[in-house]
């Protein structure tokens, strides 16, 4: 079996292991059968268990990233740039249904170390997220709002996916993307010009003025 081939389903089987029996559960033992190799073909790849959640972790925040500054890249005004991070984000969720749930709740038995340099990604996503948001405030699609609690409001919404939705419910992924994206793209989205009062909403049918339409 050629190297790389191997080591990506022992990735994969770490991530479902790691998911559902927790990292400090997790045995390599068990990881070997379930991704049918022997523990040294395991530890030809890895020094140990923690190598492969960190690998996890941080290959999980690169790639989000990755996809949402190709989502930037891809628009040129903020509101279609932040939708397309959305979508981006969301297409990671259903491609490594894992790795979020073990990235936002299991990073915590890495090395402070190997932490910090996840964080250095995840600090990257947060400013490019805060920047996009500055700029619809620039340009006006945006309301006056705090970034950073809109930035965060954002990634709680679609870091907890895994813990709620079940993408064989009545909702297909693409169709929840679209609620998400009215939701929060419509809470962060200017308020229009008020609309002007028409004559006919004060006065009545006679050009007098028609107190019941004044107090509708």
């Amino acid at each position: 079996m050629p190297r790389k081939t191997r080591l990506d389903r022992v990735m994969r089987s770490a991530a479902a292991l790691f998911a559902a029996d927790g990292f400090a559960a997790a045995s390599v033992s068990r990881l070997a059968r379930l991704a049918r190799v022997s523990k040294p073909g395991i530890y030809y790849h890895v020094r140990d268990k923690e190598e492969l959640l960190f690998r996890i972790c941080d290959d999980s925040m690169a790639g989000i990233l990755a996809g949402a500054r190709g989502a930037v890249a891809a628009a040129d005004e903020p509101v279609a740039r932040l939708r397309g991070v959305m979508r981006a984000h969301a297409r990671f969720h259903w491609q490594h249904p894992n790795n979020l749930a073990i990235l936002f709740g299991q990073m915590a038995y890495l090395s402070p170390e190997r932490r910090r340099r996840i964080v250095v990604r995840e600090r990257a996503y947060l400013d490019l997220v805060r920047g996009l948001i500055r700029e619809g405030m620039r340009r006006r699609a945006f309301r006056r709002v705090d970034p950073s609690v809109a930035a965060f409001a954002l990634f709680a919404m679609l870091n907890t996916l895994d813990a709620w939705y079940d993408p064989r419910g009545r909702l297909g992924p693409e169709a929840l993307v679209r609620e998400l994206e009215r939701l929060y793209l419509d809470g962060l989205a200017a308020p229009g010009p008020p609309r002007a009062i028409a004559r006919s909403d004060i006065l009545g049918p006679r050009g007098r003025r028609d107190r019941r339409r004044c107090l509708r």
